[in-house]
């Protein structure tokens, strides 16, 4: 499924009373694979982690569900009681950048969290340059399904990809200093390692989460994105 898709009402559970009985975020950067990640864990049946805090799924869900705007904590108990699976997960992937935008999810997510996983990848230039590209193009996600673009990036322009890279080092050390400050249950797993060893790492999640046998399912492996 393309990201945007899980913006639909299909992907809607039935209202969950008391909430989720296990809580795990994706922290991440732009262009770590971290959606590879998502659809995996979609696929395996672990939670429905999406970016649920990019501008465009806060407004289309809050909507839906009748969510006054900007009440970040009345969206947080929609999104647990909507979007958590039957085997008690509720997921979420969340950028630097909409942490800062969403400062309650440290709180009401990452603090209470059974389990955090940090996903980045060793390569910055290559990152930086995935995200030159998707920045220039508007091309986000394994299809053709155009997203927003940045008309002031040139892919031609190496200071750009240079200032890129710079800026997902000093999100991969802003995420490092505030999960060590959580003291969480933490997986820090580089997107390189992960996208040879998919079920493995499904596994290893599955395992920290306690989830029973027959309570998920590994998926085929994908390819790299």
């Amino acid at each position: 499924m393309h990201h945007d898709e899980l913006d639909l009402s299909e992907w809607d559970r039935p209202p969950a009373p008391g909430g989720p009985a296990l809580r795990l975020a994706i922290c991440s950067t732009p262009r770590s694979g971290s959606y590879l990640l998502c659809r995996q864990m979609i696929n395996a049946g672990i939670g429905l982690p999406t970016e649920y805090f990019r501008e465009r799924t806060v407004r289309t869900l809050g909507e839906r569900w009748g969510v006054p705007r900007r009440d970040d904590d009345a969206y947080l108990d929609a999104l647990e009681s909507r979007r958590t699976t039957g085997n008690g997960v509720f997921a979420a992937k969340v950028q630097w950048q909409q942490l800062k935008a969403h400062p309650r999810v440290r709180e009401r997510l990452l603090e209470r969290a059974d389990l955090l996983l940090f996903l980045y990848r060793q390569d910055l230039l290559a990152q930086a340059v995935s995200w030159q590209v998707s920045l220039a193009t508007g091309y986000w996600s394994f299809d053709a399904t155009p997203g927003p673009r940045a008309p002031d990036v040139d892919l031609a322009n190496p200071r750009q990809t240079l200032a890129l890279a710079a800026e997902l080092r000093r999100e991969n050390d802003a995420w490092t200093a505030l999960l060590r400050e959580l003291g969480r249950k933490l997986l820090v797993v580089p997107y390189e390692t992960f996208v040879k060893e998919q079920t493995m790492l499904l596994r290893r999640i599955a395992s920290d989460l306690a989830l029973p046998a027959d309570g998920w399912a590994p998926p085929s492996p994908e390819g790299g994105r």
